[in-house]
């Protein structure tokens, strides 16, 4: 999923906002519930971790 770091204008809280695709709905600071809210996507927040590929892989197959 990729992720979205926020900061928060009026409280300067920072924080992970998960984004959906199709979702409009902006982010609302988890601390002051105030919607004005700085949004920087990063690319690394994408599908971070080891994928579905890389377990696959290191799975043995079965009889032949």
């Amino acid at each position: 999923m990729p992720t979205a770091a926020c900061r928060c204008n009026a409280c300067s809280h920072t924080f992970a906002h998960l984004t959906f695709k199709g979702d409009d709905t902006p982010p609302v600071c988890p601390r002051c519930k105030a919607w004005d809210i700085q949004v920087q996507t990063s690319q690394e927040g994408f599908m971070t971790g080891p994928g579905l590929g890389s377990r696959i892989a290191g799975v043995p197959k079965g009889p032949s």
